[in-house]
């Protein structure tokens, strides 16, 4: 499919397989069994054949984990005229429920292992919603048995039953009919304050986030070969590795999960780019603290994109001293759900400043007009305003926490920072959420899950320590003064993901401070802990 500008109203879909280049040269890779692969020729095949599966209209999510076929499924699911979203495989039943229901999800693909916690999120939820589950398309050739998974009480259609005799020719028909401003995604988010919410995001959004992301590759001296193993489904992976990979048709090889075995991947496949968090970062130096040859392994990167939360000055400086070749760049990248990517920064530039990045050419980035605080050069701090078409379209059925997330026009972020020399710098952060690892995590869903404990009087969720060390600090108030933080933690862990909650603090107290309208004082909280424990960056069992 051939180039075009990006504002020729193209869709995603379009936009993705538009790239020049070999057409049968693999470009999605199985990290775990490099032989199991997708070219540019098969992707196309598969979107094909999978296009037109379901109801135009409809919601799809993928509850699955990294895989070569994701961007396969996703862009089959917007060539059918349908929405895109996708969730946390580690999410419980009750986190799924609320998902389907705010994303008003009409079908889930999912693997077997995740069947139960989908069934009693569906049934918790209330919607109609049809379970496909997955299967290998790319090696497995169909048997009579591969187009139903039978098991217990199941018997349920899988990615094979939906394959059909499309080809190109069928698939370009479907996209002629995609307006550029109609919804393509709808991705978890808390936005600055309250409860997960489904950030609805357009084709054109989409098509201006990607093209600005591009990086200079021609320009570079060494070829780029990325390894994921980033969250597909998360706002900061989910335009390189859905999107640009195919589009632009550098090798990629995709790993389940992060672990372990990652220094050994970039040297076996030769990788010199890859996407992390700064808690990944600090796992791998602690890797290559108990193995040497891990360091070794790691020479051939040249290039990691890293977000997700604030990278300290410290850990930055002690990852690159991992690497003997100083042209070693950690890049930073600064967004939000909301609209993706707003700032980084592309090969060449080095930055040792402390800034998150140059704004994307499609963003507008500038300080709000009340001042935050003064720094000791005088400059004046703020509230990031960010303004420019690959916005969000709306909070999917939240038309009110829409419009009070703009100001003007211009999008809150609640993160605090300046600009100076056409970079932008956060040093505080005005919002409520907490990162964890990487992970947004809601207060408010929190004090929701503790709520649920009919001895549990008042509940305040916050954010402790700082870099890698940030975590959950809570505060309950209790009926009964007896009441066991081991309880309290144990209902946690059924009702959340494991990751939002594994390494929280908690804390029985007599009541909350609040002010006169009824909020809770977190700074309060935060003071009282940092009066007692200091910074916060001490370790957690």
């Amino acid at each position: 499919m051939a180039d075009s500008p990006l504002e020729q109203g193209w869709n995603v879909v379009t936009w993705a397989l538009s790239g020049s280049y070999d057409e049968d040269r693999p470009v999605l890779i199985d990290a775990d069994q490099p032989n199991r692969s997708l070219s540019k020729k098969q992707a196309i095949d598969l979107v094909a054949r999978l296009s037109g599966s379901f109801q135009p209209g409809s919601t799809v999510c993928v509850h699955l984990y990294n895989d070569i076929i994701y961007p396969v499924l996703v862009l089959a699911i917007l060539a059918s005229h349908c929405e895109w979203t996708g969730t946390n495989p580690a999410y419980t039943s009750a986190e799924l429920s609320h998902h389907f229901a705010q994303s008003e999800t009409r079908y889930v693909i999912t693997d077997q292992a995740y069947v139960d916690v989908v069934h009693q999120a569906i049934t918790a939820s209330g919607q109609n919603i049809e379970i496909i589950i997955f299967s290998d398309i790319v090696t497995d050739k169909p048997g009579e048995n591969d187009l139903r998974w039978r098991c217990n009480k199941y018997d349920l259609a899988t990615l094979h039953s939906l394959l059909t005799h499309g080809d190109e020719s069928t698939l370009r028909r479907r996209l002629q009919g995609i307006p550029n401003h109609s919804p393509a995604t709808a991705m978890s988010t808390s936005g600055t304050t309250g409860l997960p919410k489904m950030v609805q995001r357009s084709h054109r959004s989409l098509v201006l986030e990607t093209g600005g992301t591009q990086d200079h590759n021609s320009a570079k001296p060494f070829q780029v070969r990325r390894l994921y193993c980033t969250p597909i489904f998360h706002a900061f992976s989910f335009p390189e590795m859905v999107i640009n990979t195919i589009r632009l048709g550098f090798p990629s090889f995709y790993m389940r999960r992060f672990d372990e075995s990652f220094a050994n991947k970039v040297h076996e496949f030769g990788i010199t780019e890859t996407m992390a968090a700064p808690a990944m970062l600090l796992k791998i130096i602690q890797w290559t603290e108990k193995h040497e040859e891990q360091r070794f392994k790691l020479q051939g990167l040249r290039t990691i994109l890293c977000a997700g939360a604030a990278l300290a000055s410290r850990l930055r400086a002690s990852f690159l001293q991992l690497f003997d070749d100083a042209s070693v760049r950690i890049v930073q990248v600064w967004g939000m759900t909301e609209g993706g990517w707003f700032a980084t920064f592309w090969y060449p530039e080095h930055d040792d400043t402390g800034s998150i990045g140059r704004p994307l050419p499609t963003c507008q980035i500038r300080v709000s007009e009340v001042p935050h605080a003064e720094l000791p050069d005088g400059r004046q701090v703020g509230e990031l305003l960010v303004k420019g078409p690959q916005l969000l379209t709306t909070y999917k059925g939240h038309p009110d926490a829409t419009k009070q997330a703009f100001n003007d026009g211009w999008l809150r972020t609640g993160d605090i920072g300046y600009c100076a020399n056409g970079k932008v710098y956060i040093i505080d952060r005005a919002k409520d959420i907490i990162k964890v690892n990487g992970w947004t995590i809601s207060p408010a869903e929190l004090e929701a899950v503790l709520h649920q404990m009919p001895v549990i009087v008042d509940a305040a969720a916050l954010s402790y320590g700082t870099g890698t060390k940030e975590h959950v600090a809570m505060f309950v108030v209790a009926k009964e003064p007896s009441m066991l933080i081991a309880d309290i933690k144990h209902h946690l862990l059924q009702q959340v993901a494991r990751f939002k909650v594994a390494t929280c603090e908690i804390h029985l107290v007599d009541s909350l401070p609040r002010n006169s309208s009824g909020k809770i004082l977190r700074g309060v909280l935060r003071h009282q802990l940092q009066a007692h424990y200091g910074n916060g960056d001490h370790g957690i069992d």
